[in-house]
């Protein structure tokens, strides 16, 4: 261990002293908050810092649509098969919560889209669920961190009114400890609690992103398969020619 890092370690272990006895609580705050956080980012992936996520739903659109090729080019030959093939290649080349979650939902409508629509009522809460995980438990530790660093500053600013009570107050290195504890102690829970609102807020912005970009996703793919399936009914006369019904091939 170098000089420089046994110099950091021994002023962390000043300051974690001269805070007084709710750094303790500060700091176990932190830690649950920023454990919870980093959780909410690692279930997210990388789709929490990508900044095409609006862009997913419009290439699904266009490959089912017939508009865009596996390679970008533009085409229309391509046969309903042959385009949801497209479809799952780029969103599983792409990866990420998002197209996962979509390459999940394609699957499905492929087989039966009554299974789909069913199948993404369930799904679309519990993958919001999932991305939500733990989140209230990172808003109440970073409101919880600046209430315990103003604990610190009453039970500091209490042993500094002690100190004078016994000392009186010409002397203010008796004061220093009361006055320390009460600052350190407030700077400790703000160090915490800022960071952690700002990235929170970060966190539920993505979330929300995230969930409209899965429902019109959802709703493209509900639109492509009833439309196909539309396109497979026909007319058909009875023998008598006294009744037209409709016949559908899945």
């Amino acid at each position: 261990m170098t000089d420089f890092h046994y110099i950091f370690i021994e002023s962390l272990r000043n300051t974690y002293e001269a805070g007084g006895v709710v750094m303790l609580p500060i700091l176990l705050a932190g830690v649950v908050g920023f454990y919870f956080l980093f959780a909410s980012w690692l279930r997210i992936g990388g789709d929490f810092f990508r900044q095409d996520i609006a862009k997913v739903v419009k290439r699904l659109q266009k490959d089912l649509s017939g508009k865009a090729s596996a390679f970008g080019n533009v085409s229309g030959s391509e046969s309903s098969e042959q385009r949801e093939t497209i479809a799952l290649t780029r969103l599983r080349k792409r990866g990420g919560f998002l197209s996962r979650e979509l390459s999940y939902a394609l699957e499905i409508a492929q087989k039966d889209l009554q299974s789909f629509r069913d199948y993404m009522q369930v799904r679309m809460m519990k993958s919001v669920r999932y991305m939500e995980q733990g989140n209230h438990i990172v808003a109440v530790m970073a409101s919880a961190a600046p209430l315990l660093g103003l604990l610190g500053t009453v039970t500091g600013m209490v042993s500094t009114f002690e100190v004078i009570t016994l000392y009186g107050n010409q002397n203010p290195v008796l004061m220093a400890d009361g006055i320390s504890e009460a600052l350190i102690s407030t700077q400790s829970g703000l160090l915490i609690a800022f960071p952690l609102t700002l990235l929170k807020q970060r966190l539920d912005e993505r979330i929300e992103i995230l969930k409209q970009e899965m429902e019109l996703g959802a709703t493209v793919i509900d639109n492509y398969f009833a439309a196909r399936t539309s396109n497979f009914c026909v007319n058909v006369t009875c023998a008598d020619e006294s009744r037209i019904t409709r016949h559908c091939e899945p």
